[in-house]
């Protein structure tokens, strides 16, 4: 017995009748390499229907695809799947390669990213809050201010510094002992004159008026006076806890010693006793002899 391309027995090889239909031979056909002639057609008998079911079967995926006129395949919204791995450009790619590749395009993205950012970061820095922080660096090319909020080039600083230098030195310059004057390093010297009217400090290089001073002054010998009379109390408390503790314990030893004493005067009494006895017993040993009989 010979068998087809399909695995399927050929019962009458010499025939060239076919229990193929027209639909199934259509089917064969898509199956079929380009450029290749089709092979004979085999004859079954009815036995063999069977295996026509078998080779339906195979081709029910088949089915599901249509070509079009120019040669476009419609899987009909069903999967392709056991794809080989792509070689050229124009195969197609399973999920699985098409997932690592855009791992990989992700991870290239990120990695260019933190460059970029590294590259900012040298020289600007953003807080939280959206501030810039220039890392020490210089910003140039930057034009002069117009509005209140712009920056302020170093031009700019130096217009305004000149100003105020001249304003300063058209301050009148009194003589000794009259109004005041500004020294060479633009200090003011008030010849010995009070500053009077002077406002609540607020920073720590404001000027302190005497109100302020001696408040402050006040506050500092009223907290030193509080801490001494409470160390002076605390002080005073330990000594008369301390004399308490003394006392009781005086109390204990004397009890103590009392007990003691009158152990004392009682063995005192006893030895005094037994040695009586004994020079008695020594003047009159008869006596001592019947006492012990």
């Amino acid at each position: 017995m010979k068998f087809d391309v399909f695995g399927l027995p050929i019962a009458n090889p010499s025939s060239s009748s076919s229990s193929f239909t027209d639909e199934e031979k259509n089917r064969l056909e898509i199956l079929q390499p380009k450029g290749k002639p089709r092979p004979p057609q085999p004859a079954y008998d009815p036995y063999h229907r069977m295996n026509m079911d078998r080779l339906k079967s195979t081709l029910v995926s088949i089915e599901k695809i249509d070509v079009d006129d120019n040669g476009h395949y419609d899987a009909h919204n069903k999967r392709i799947t056991n794809i080989a791995p792509a070689v050229e450009k124009s195969d197609a790619i399973d999920l699985s390669t098409l997932r690592s590749n855009i791992k990989s395009s992700h991870l290239e993205i990120e990695r260019l990213e933190k460059q970029i950012n590294d590259k900012i970061n040298a020289i600007v820095k953003f807080d939280r809050n959206g501030n810039y922080d220039m890392m020490f660096k210089k910003l140039q090319n930057v034009a002069e201010p117009v509005n209140d909020s712009d920056a302020v080039v170093l031009k700019t600083v130096r217009t305004v510094e000149k100003k105020l230098m001249d304003l300063i030195n058209k301050i009148p310059r009194g003589p000794p002992g009259r109004g005041y004057k500004t020294t060479a390093d633009g200090n003011f010297d008030l010849m010995e004159k009070r500053l009077t009217n002077m406002a609540h400090p607020m920073d720590d290089f404001d000027a302190v008026n005497l109100w302020t001073l001696n408040f402050y002054i006040a506050a500092i010998r009223g907290k030193t006076q509080r801490n001494i009379d409470d160390v002076y109390n605390k002080l005073h408390q330990s000594i008369i806890d301390l004399s308490r503790n003394l006392n009781q314990t005086t109390d204990g030893l004397k009890t103590q010693i009392d007990a003691i004493e009158k152990k004392r005067v009682n063995l005192d009494k006893l030895l005094e006793r037994q040695i009586n006895e004994r020079q008695q017993a020594s003047r009159n040993p008869e006596i001592h002899i019947l006492n012990r009989d």
